[in-house]
């Protein structure tokens, strides 16, 4: 017998050494999404945090945010994409990220249910490297803040790069918006009229 045929998937696969943000293709997804193994500490990470999504869905919370540390090549960033491709829950070649997950929890139904339950509502996901991402004013006070406002403000369609043009774009986007509105019940009025 031949030590290859002994695996379940082809050993001369491509397999990426680190897992990076801006790997997304539906390839590079689904390989992690299907090979991404969970240990029993994963498993009692993904318990922690799907169970304090949850509750703060059941009963509002100020006490948004959640903090990963671990050594540099513990994979954090790793269990972060994870993280992020669960709660998104996109289809990926023609199934849902949840159900990639289902037969990873089948001795644990319940956290199954949470994860599930989670991504039943919307949950948008916004992933980048800071470190790429970031400004060369790294002493800043404000560097981080400024970041993830340029990253957030570039999710919605706006330019981030200049946050005073990024909030002038939201501005006139939701005047035009409500003006559209305005010009759509007046139109409903005289037609009903």
């Amino acid at each position: 017998m031949i030590i290859k045929d002994l695996f379940q998937d082809d050993i001369n696969r491509k397999i990426n050494g680190v897992v990076k943000v801006d790997q997304d293709a539906e390839d590079v997804i689904a390989q992690e999404l299907d090979e991404y193994v969970i240990t029993r500490d994963l498993k009692k990470h993904f318990i922690t945090f799907f169970n304090n999504y949850d509750d703060a869905f059941r009963e509002p919370t100020s006490d948004i945010g959640v903090w990963i540390s671990g050594f540099f090549g513990s994979g954090k960033s790793h269990f972060l994409k994870i993280l992020s491709y669960l709660l998104a829950n996109k289809e990926v070649k023609g199934i849902s990220t949840v159900e990639r997950f289902r037969k990873k929890f089948e001795d644990d139904p319940a956290t199954f249910m949470k994860i599930d339950s989670a991504t039943k509502g919307q949950t948008d996901t916004i992933l980048f490297n800071i470190d790429i991402e970031g400004s060369i004013e790294k002493d800043s006070q404000t560097a981080v803040l400024k970041v993830f406002s340029k990253m957030f403000y570039n999710y919605l369609g706006f330019y981030g790069d200049s946050l005073k043009l990024a909030r002038l774009e939201q501005f006139i986007d939701k005047k035009v918006r409500l003006m559209n509105f305005v010009v759509y019940l007046w139109k409903r009025m005289v037609h009903l009229g």
